[in-house]
């Protein structure tokens, strides 16, 4: 060591840097602490399929119908934008933008980006892509159970 790093003014910044850090780690400690604590006393909800958004069965079907229909459509959507993204790649026109395949992936249309990728091995070299329609698929299809399981999906078959 130098007689630099020795100096009092540096050894007044590393004491308050230090002081500094475990106070801040003391903080998110507590914090996740009482989380936790306040995670154990929450009573644990009864399942999904056991509510019902609404108690009106034909406002729930109607709901349910939408859903499924939005669901489908965006889904063939998708799949028709990487099916004719990889015939223009193939035939070298104009693709399809990177963006859109994006959005509509996001609006709910990975379980068709997925298929078309899987079907056509479109955007299968490219992670980015690949990683977001299979983080997208398992979230979607998560979030559309629960939706689903809130409509009282099960009452309806």
């Amino acid at each position: 060591m130098s007689s630099f790093e020795n100096s009092p003014q540096i050894l007044a910044v590393k004491a308050f840097l230090r002081g500094f850090f475990l106070s801040v780690l003391d903080t998110v400690r507590g914090s996740f602490t009482a989380f936790y604590e306040w995670l154990r006393n929450v009573p644990i909800p009864v399942p999904p399929t056991m509510l019902k958004l609404f108690s009106n069965n034909k406002a729930n079907f109607f709901i349910f119908c939408l859903v499924v229909i939005y669901v489908l459509y965006i889904n063939i959507k998708t799949f028709r934008l990487f099916a004719a993204d990889k015939k223009y790649a193939v035939r070298n026109k104009e693709r399809v933008p990177e963006r859109v395949l994006f959005k509509n992936m996001w609006l709910g249309g990975a379980t068709g980006a997925s298929l078309a990728m899987w079907l056509y091995r479109h955007k299968t070299q490219h992670r980015n892509f690949v990683v977001t329609a299979l983080g997208l698929l398992f979230v979607q299809l998560l979030m559309f159970s629960f939706v689903l399981g809130f409509l009282g999906f099960w009452a309806f078959f």
